[in-house]
């Protein structure tokens, strides 16, 4: 039953990463991160159960940001696929997910995803971004650098850090904040 499960999980996965490739490309909209998060956090809900502890995202009241709403959902639900996976794989006594948003001080938001899983070497941290580069049994190695590319386009960067093996792992995007309407003559 779990393997059914996991089965159908991995083809919605696949399904949802189609759609948003279908979606109108290039369409830019200012959007609350808040809400992108929320978002992200419900395409995904059905994988975090107990004993998950601190998921749920602190979001200072940041500027909105100016990104296109597709590509931002495939890069969260993928950092957050990531790290699940991460998290069952190291089996620490207490998962912990971590977000957290804030000001880059460079005219972006930025968007962490923090985990206590299985961490990465640092001699992956730039290749785990390369185009079918992966270390899991099952994975395909384009998700993050699909990820990479989308934040790029949409004038954000996507990257990684960990102190290595077994000591978890944070990836962060950071996103460009949409520029003020002003009402001049």
């Amino acid at each position: 039953m779990q393997t059914l499960v996991k089965n159908v999980e991995h083809i919605k996965e696949i399904v949802a990463m189609q759609q948003s490739y279908a979606k109108a490309a290039g369409m830019t909209e200012d959007l609350s991160v808040a809400g992108l998060i929320e978002d992200a956090l419900q395409m995904k809900r059905g994988c975090f159960s107990a004993p998950w502890r601190d998921r749920e995202a602190r979001v200072p009241n940041v500027p909105a940001v100016r990104v296109d709403r597709h590509k931002v959902l495939q890069v969260l639900v993928n950092l957050f696929r990531n790290a699940k996976y991460s998290l069952d794989e190291a089996a620490p006594p207490e998962k912990i997910l971590n977000l957290g948003v804030a000001m880059n001080g460079d005219g972006k938001v930025k968007i962490t995803v923090r985990d206590n899983g299985i961490g990465i070497p640092r001699e992956n941290l730039t290749r785990i971004f390369g185009h079918g580069f992966t270390t899991k049994r099952d994975g395909h190695g384009f998700g993050l650098h699909s990820g990479a590319l989308a934040a790029k386009e949409m004038g954000g960067s996507l990257h990684a850090d960990s102190e290595g093996i077994g000591k978890g792992a944070v990836f962060v995007l950071e996103l460009p904040v949409a520029e003020e309407k002003t009402n001049k003559p």
